[in-house]
């Protein structure tokens, strides 16, 4: 897919994007709650937001399969070999939404050959929209509809903000990661929703994000692993704003594991990336 294509699409899903969010809140007063196969909670609201997106992307790029998360939970899961498809999550945060803290989105992603091109993160409660679609491409559009670019511009200096969900954060691969690449002082801050954190990191308002759980008992979580709807809003954004996004080992993104999963990873900040690959290649004196 050309450059010149994402150009034409990203606006587009920008406005599928916001109108999912409208329909979310519509139910945010009150919404029937219900309980997937997986002991997660569901509600009106994710159904309602799921049809649009899926009727409005069907539409507009009829030949793209769509993974999206409830219709992967009632066992639709499309043929994506071709490496090319979109994420959805029409929801992100369904029970901070049920229990109406204002931290859920809207995520939508694009693959092409297996890698995370362009991503839209709409957040209703605050009529907040982040996108990108490649390098230099990423903004923010606030509720009046001001866009905003997000470029690498703060200094790195103090302590290193690194934004985990304590909760649920395996600490001793995170702080491997930390010691073996990095000798900041660092200021481990608590988030609750990775695609929110990559936001902020997307932002330059942290260093990193950590996105490497606790190993569940569940074949499919035993590693740690997070799906993919999860992961390629935000790491799209992150990447179109000068960021960089890895596996713990250094590794770049692949979505193409059958589990529809990714390994544990990091968000690396516009800021933080530009600074790593000046510590890898200082300037010589002119």
């Amino acid at each position: 897919m050309k450059e010149a294509d994402l150009k034409t699409l990203c606006p587009a899903v920008e406005k599928i994007a916001r109108k999912a969010g409208s329909e979310i809140m519509q139910h945010y007063a009150g919404t029937k709650v219900y309980i997937k196969a997986d002991g997660s909670e569901v509600t009106d609201a994710d159904n309602a937001s799921e049809k649009i997106i899926l009727a409005a992307l069907q539409k507009l790029t009829p030949h793209i399969p769509i993974v999206s998360e409830e219709r992967v939970a009632a066992g639709e899961v499309p043929d994506v070999s071709g490496g090319t498809f979109w994420t959805v999550d029409p929801l992100d945060g369904t029970k901070e939404f049920i229990d109406k803290t204002g931290a859920f989105v809207v995520a939508i992603a694009l693959i092409v050959d297996n890698r995370a091109v362009m991503g839209i993160i709409h957040h209703p409660a605050m009529d907040l929209l982040y996108s990108g679609h490649g390098l230099g491409t990423a903004s923010k559009i606030d509720k009046s509809g001001r866009r905003t670019p997000l470029i690498a511009g703060k200094n790195v200096s103090g302590d290193m903000r690194v934004l985990v969900n304590i909760s649920y954060a395996y600490m001793p691969g995170i702080k491997g990661y930390l010691s073996q690449k990095f000798s900041d002082k660092t200021a481990i801050i608590d988030g609750k929703s990775g695609i929110l954190r990559a936001c902020q990191v997307a932002d330059d308002l942290a260093d990193m994000s950590f996105i490497c759980h606790l190993a569940h008992n569940s074949p499919q979580a035993r590693e740690g692993r997070t799906a993919w709807w999860d992961i390629a809003p935000g790491h799209a954004i992150v990447e179109s704003a000068g960021g960089q996004v890895e596996t713990l080992d250094g590794q770049p993104l692949h979505y193409g594991a059958d589990d529809l999963q990714l390994p544990p990873l990091v968000y690396l900040s516009p800021s933080r990336t530009r600074a790593l690959a000046e510590k890898k290649s200082p300037k010589t004196p002119g």
